[in-house]
C-alpha cells in the first residue's frame, strides 16, 4: 500500500515538473536542474561586468532580498535586543556564520527560522532557509572574478519528501533570481583618467541624453544593466531605468523618439590616437567589431584603453556572447587612418550668436540639450532655454 502511494506521488511530481519546465521563459542565465525523489537541485550561473566587490554589496544587503530573491516577501533579524526597532532593522546585525533570520515566504504566512551558513567575503555566501514547515533550501551563492568582471553561481538544494518544491516554479521566476539581483549591484566601475600617459585630452562622449538612454535601456532589454549603471549623471541614470521599467510593461518595444536615438552613435577618439595614426571609426559598431576582433585575437591593450565606458562594456558584452556560442565573430571593419572630419559648424567660429541659438533651439526642441548645458556664457543658455519652452508650447 504504501509503495502504491509512493509511486503515485512519484508520478504526480514528475508530471507537474514536467509541465512546468516545458513553460515557455527566456532568461539571459545559464541554468540546469536536477531531481530524483527525495533530492532536487538547481544551477544557475550570470556574469556581470562588475568587480566582487560591487556584486557583493547587494548579496549582504540582507534588507533588499525582498526585492530580488523569489519566496521572500520579508527578511528579519532573529536577534535577543531590549530595544524595538532592532528587532526590525539590519542596522546592529552581524553577518557571519550562524547568525539567525526570519523568512516570511508569503504575506499570509508565519515567520519561519532560517540562518546564515558561510560568509567569505566576496567569495561566497550561503544560507540555510525555511520556507514552510515541511520544505527547507540550502542556498550558496559563489563569486568567481573573470577578467570581465564577475561570475556569480547560485545553487540550491532541497532534501526530504517535499523537496520537489525546490524546482517548483523554477523556469518562471526562481531561474531569474541573478537577472533580478544584477537591478541592484551598485555602479562601483572604477573611476577613468580623463588624459592618457603622454597628457592628451580625450574627447568626451558626444552623445545626446535621449540616445544614451536609448542604447542602455536596449542593453537592458537583453539582460546587461552595467551600460545603465555605468551612466555617470544621475539623473539620466534614473530616467534610463524608469525608461526600462515602463519599456518591459508595454512589451518591450521601445518609444518612437528612443528607436530614433539610436542611430546616434558617434566614436569617441583621443588626441592621442589621432596623432598616431589610430583608426577612426564612422560609428560605434564598426569600433566595437574592431575592438572584438582583437581581443579575440589575444591583444586586448586597445580594448582596456579605451576612454569610453559604454563602448568598452557593450565590447565585452560582445566577447562574452562571442565565447558562449551566442553570437558569431563580426567582421573586421575598415578603418581610415585619418581623423573625421566635422559635420557640423564650431560655435563661436563659423557662426555668430543669433546663428548659434537659432540652431541649439533647433535641437533642444528635438531634445538634445548637452551642447547648451555646456555653454559658459548664462544669460545666452537661459536665452535658448527660454525659446526652446516657447517653441514647444507654440507646437502643441
Amino acid at each position: 500500500m504504501l509503495l502504491t502511494i509512493a509511486t503515485i506521488a512519484v508520478l504526480i511530481v514528475l508530471i507537474l515538473f514536467v509541465w512546468d519546465t516545458s513553460s515557455s521563459h527566456e532568461t539571459q542565465s545559464n541554468i540546469r536542474s536536477f531531481y530524483r525523489p527525495f533530492y532536487a537541485e538547481s544551477i544557475i550561473s550570470h556574469e556581470y561586468l562588475s568587480t566582487p566587490a560591487a556584486v557583493w554589496k547587494p548579496l549582504t544587503a540582507l534588507d533588499g532580498y525582498a526585492s530580488w530573491f523569489p519566496q521572500i516577501t520579508r527578511l528579519l533579524p532573529d536577534v535577543n535586543t531590549q530595544r524595538y526597532v532592532h528587532q526590525f532593522s539590519f542596522d546592529q546585525f552581524s553577518l557571519v556564520p550562524g547568525a539567525r533570520l526570519l523568512l516570511r515566504p508569503n504575506s499570509w504566512s508565519p515567520f519561519y527560522h532560517s540562518r546564515v551558513v558561510v560568509v567569505d567575503e566576496n567569495k561566497e555566501i550561503s544560507f540555510d532557509l525555511k520556507y514552510n514547515p515541511f520544505f527547507r533550501e540550502y542556498v550558496t551563492f559563489a563569486l568567481e572574478p573573470q577578467p570581465y568582471g564577475t561570475a556569480v553561481t547560485c545553487r540550491r538544494i532541497s532534501k526530504g519528501l517535499f523537496s520537489f518544491l525546490s524546482l517548483w516554479g523554477f523556469s518562471n521566476t526562481k531561474s531569474k533570481i541573478l537577472e533580478n539581483l544584477g537591478y541592484f549591484i551598485p555602479d562601483e566601475l572604477a573611476t577613468e583618467e580623463k588624459q592618457d600617459e603622454n597628457g592628451a585630452d580625450v574627447q568626451a562622449p558626444t552623445l545626446s541624453r535621449e540616445a544614451t538612454i536609448a542604447q542602455a535601456v536596449q542593453a537592458g532589454l537583453d539582460g546587461n544593466m552595467d551600460l545603465i549603471n555605468a551612466i555617470p549623471d544621475k539623473p539620466t541614470r534614473g530616467l534610463a531605468k524608469a525608461t526600462l521599467v515602463q519599456t518591459k510593461r508595454k512589451g518591450g518595444a521601445l518609444p518612437e523618439h528612443l528607436q530614433k536615438a539610436l542611430s546616434e552613435a558617434p566614436a569617441v577618439v583621443s588626441s592621442k590616437q589621432q596623432s598616431e595614426g589610430e583608426p577612426v571609426f564612422s560609428n560605434q559598431e564598426e569600433q566595437i567589431a574592431y575592438l572584438v576582433n582583437l581581443a579575440l585575437d589575444g591583444n586586448e591593450e586597445p580594448l582596456n584603453a579605451v576612454p569610453d565606458r559604454v563602448i568598452r562594456g557593450k565590447t565585452k558584452a560582445m566577447l562574452v556572447k562571442i565565447k558562449r556560442g551566442a553570437l558569431e565573430r563580426p567582421p573586421m571593419p575598415e578603418a581610415s587612418a585619418e581623423p573625421a572630419s566635422p559635420t557640423e559648424i564650431s560655435p563661436g567660429e563659423q557662426e555668430n550668436v543669433e546663428q548659434l541659438i537659432v540652431r541649439l533651439v533647433k535641437a533642444g526642441v528635438k531634445g538634445n540639450m548637452d551642447e547648451i548645458n555646456t555653454l559658459d556664457n548664462k544669460v545666452l543658455r537661459g536665452k535658448i532655454k527660454s525659446a526652446i519652452v516657447k517653441e514647444k508650447r507654440v507646437k502643441k
